[in-house]
């Protein structure tokens, strides 16, 4: 287990690519939650490209229903190819996991995501083969999922290469 993945339940070992992302769960250790993922971020190589002011302005809020969508794009999905056919299947293991995941951030977590469907509101389709994203990690297409609670704030991040 790398120290990104310090926190998470158990089942998150080898359920996000590492080549292809990032989760880690960090205590809030700042007022702005912004600071703190961050500062979570500063030690992935493809991450650390982030600007705090874009990360900033280039996040909307989701809500958890959408947010364990994003979460089985972020582990099982292609930015490049499109969602795995199995993530519209249901799948007890998995799903049971991305809940356990999502709610290592707290009962009363709120979810974010650079992912362009969340403009469309209770709408979206994070399962869609086809999306634009505010891209926040330089040449790299990357998602984010970010929960956030007053305790701690989770990071999932997928980014691939175009």
């Amino acid at each position: 287990m790398t120290e990104s993945r310090t926190g998470l339940s158990a089942c998150a070992r080898g359920r996000f690519d590492e080549r292809q992302s990032f989760a880690a769960l960090a205590a809030r250790g700042e007022p702005d939650w912004h600071v703190t993922v961050m500062n979570a971020i500063q030690g992935n190589p493809v991450l650390r490209q982030v600007d705090s002011g874009e990360l900033r302005d280039s996040l909307l809020e989701i809500s958890p229903a959408q947010a364990m969508e994003l979460a089985g794009l972020i582990s099982v999905g292609s930015l490049l190819y499109g969602p795995h056919p199995s993530l519209r299947v249901p799948d007890a293991e998995r799903d049971t996991c991305l809940r356990e995941v999502l709610g290592t951030v707290g009962e009363d977590a709120r979810f974010f995501t650079n992912h362009g469907h969340a403009e469309d509101g209770a709408e979206a389709d994070f399962l869609a083969s086809s999306f634009h994203a505010d891209v926040l990690a330089g040449l790299t297409i990357d998602i984010c999922l970010i929960g956030v609670s007053d305790e701690n704030v989770l990071v999932l991040w997928r980014f691939e290469d175009d």
